[in-house]
């Protein structure tokens, strides 16, 4: 949309200042704070942690929790959002400038409160455990924070209502499913995703945010750096290991996906003027 300032015909059109979605950047986050204030002063996380860790382990196999959990790391969500860098470069670029932030949350939370895992607290055999047995640094949950980043990322850089809607409607629920695989496998308690995820959502508002005054992602060459990046992280995942042997040739299969989509966006950044 643009407007003529003076109401001349003659003027150059001025782009209108982008509307923030003020409710769907700041509503998510504040549910989540009160669910888990609930929980705290509930004293209810330990036994939540256990009723949802047994129910979820029948829900589903250890390699599909495997793969859903690696989905939610870094290097995994950074893959599975590659394709966008062709279509909605703002989306991955919202990501990226909101990640010194969730990092700083997440890590800094981490070595702030220094919270035991369920390993570090529970008899090994009192729950179910998948993959890496991690005992240290539970809170908040850097898996969540990820998954609420991504996610708000993906539903806020939606201009139109209807738009970001169907963006929830997809975005959401896979959020969701990445945050109860960190119960599933035993790594974290309900209060680390519950905190995780608002914070991350509040992380990725404001790359969002931040994305709209930084337009890198506009140009060819914000897009080929951007696509760079992801393409090497993707490279990696074909050979790091992640603690999750169950879902190694899922791994595999997500940095290929990574690697065709950042692929895809430099093939089409060089048929773009610079």
């Amino acid at each position: 949309m643009h407007s003529f300032p003076n109401d001349d015909p003659d003027a150059l059109p001025q782009p209108v200042a982008e509307a923030f979605p003020v409710r769907w950047a700041a509503v998510p986050p504040a549910v989540l704070l009160l669910l888990a204030a609930m929980v705290f002063l509930s004293g209810a996380n330990q036994a939540m942690f256990l009723d949802a860790n047994q129910l979820l382990a029948r829900a589903g196999s250890p390699a599909a929790w495997s793969a859903i959990t690696l989905s939610g790391s870094v290097l995994g969500a950074m893959a599975l959002l590659a394709p966008s860098l062709k279509t909605r470069p703002r989306l991955l670029a919202s990501a990226f400038l909101a990640a010194p932030l969730a990092i700083v949350f997440s890590e800094g939370g981490k070595q702030a409160f220094d919270v035991m895992r369920p390993a570090g607290v529970l008899a090994t055999e009192s729950f179910n455990l998948i993959g890496q047995k991690l005992y240290v640094h539970s809170f908040p949950s850097g898996h969540a924070t990820t998954a609420g980043l991504v996610a708000a990322a993906i539903v806020l850089v939606w201009p139109d209502p209807a738009g970001r809607l169907r963006a929830a409607l997809v975005a959401l629920p896979a959020a969701v499913l990445i945050i109860l695989s960190r119960l599933a496998v035993g790594a974290h308690w309900p209060l680390d995703l519950l905190v995780g995820a608002a914070g991350g959502w509040a992380c990725g508002a404001f790359g969002v945010w931040l994305s709209s005054r930084l337009r890198f992602w506009e140009r060819p060459g914000g897009v080929r750096v951007m696509a760079t990046i992801v393409l090497a992280t993707s490279l990696s995942l074909l050979f790091i290991k992640l603690g999750y042997p169950d879902a190694r040739l899922y791994q595999i299969g997500l940095g290929a996906w990574g690697i065709g989509g950042a692929a895809a966006a430099l093939m089409r950044d060089r048929e773009m003027p610079s």
